[in-house]
């Protein structure tokens, strides 16, 4: 595919927005400063999984030049306070945006970024800490059936995230519906989870933050289905407009991690 100009400015503008928003949302916020060596580094996401306030994941993203993103992120996790921090180890390979955590159940998709040596090692961390169980999915076989052959979808949470910890939104997508089936073909999420379908793959990826869910601005159809669901579980629902990160890969997920702190806070990590 052909790389999509980006604008620097629109996409700081953007960025500035979406931070003012977690700022007003979450009590209180930890700010990453940016490498400029790294040019992906917004994508915080990508750099840690946590998966309660006890324990937390360096992860090891899947592109070289990515390696150098975990450390302070897993720095500013250290001086939170989480009395487990543990790291994946090569030969495995995870960016964030595979992984869907939930109170119950930690869901992860291999893709072209992350591995089965990740869900392997995964799968011992979660064991070892008393964790919720691991259930792995593949992106590259949903892709592969839906004829997904340039690799456009590049993250498990492309397609999906959860609105609520027994509700996930799913892109009404060959890839999306793909996913959906494999998950659907787990008796216990099957019973668990309630998939929804929206028609827009970018308006699939949603944070959750306590009572408020933010979505990408701009997809009417999509919104009517958010704002629905929404308004049945007592949600607020915000939108913002992120298309310039978009056109890299970007969701809303990507640029923050949500999280319950050691001390009982909910926190934010983000990497401006």
């Amino acid at each position: 595919m052909e790389p999509v100009p980006i604008s620097y400015e629109v996409a700081s503008e953007q960025h500035d927005r979406y931070h003012e928003l977690i700022h007003r949302l979450v009590p209180k916020v930890v700010d990453i400063s940016a490498d400029e060596t790294c040019p992906d580094c917004v994508f915080v996401e990508d750099t840690v999984l946590v998966i309660n306030s006890k324990h937390a994941i360096v992860t090891r993203p899947g592109a070289p030049s990515r390696q150098p993103e975990p450390g302070p992120v897993a720095q500013a996790l250290r001086a939170l306070g989480f009395p487990r921090v543990d790291a994946l180890v090569e030969p495995a390979t995870l960016d964030g945006g595979d992984v869907q955590v939930l109170p119950w159940a930690v869901l992860v998709g291999v893709s072209r970024r992350t591995n089965d040596a990740a869900v392997a090692q995964l799968r011992v961390l979660l064991a070892e800490a008393g964790g919720p169980p691991l259930y792995a999915f593949s992106v590259l076989q949903a892709a592969a059936e839906a004829g997904d052959g340039h690799g456009a979808t590049l993250h498990f949470k492309s397609v999906l995230s959860a609105l609520d910890p027994h509700t996930l939104l799913v892109a009404d997508s060959p890839v999306g519906r793909a996913l959906a089936a494999q998950i659907r073909a787990v008796p216990e999420l099957a019973e668990a989870l309630a998939l929804e379908l929206v028609p827009d793959s970018i308006a699939a990826n949603v944070l959750s933050i306590g009572e408020h869910v933010v979505m990408q601005e701009g997809h009417p159809a999509s919104e009517a289905i958010v704002r629905r669901l929404c308004e049945a579980r007592g949600l607020t629902l915000h939108t913002l407009c992120m298309s310039e990160l978009a056109k890299a890969d970007g969701a809303l997920t990507c640029c923050s991690i949500l999280f319950e702190a050691p001390a009982g806070q909910q926190q934010q990590e983000q990497q401006g």
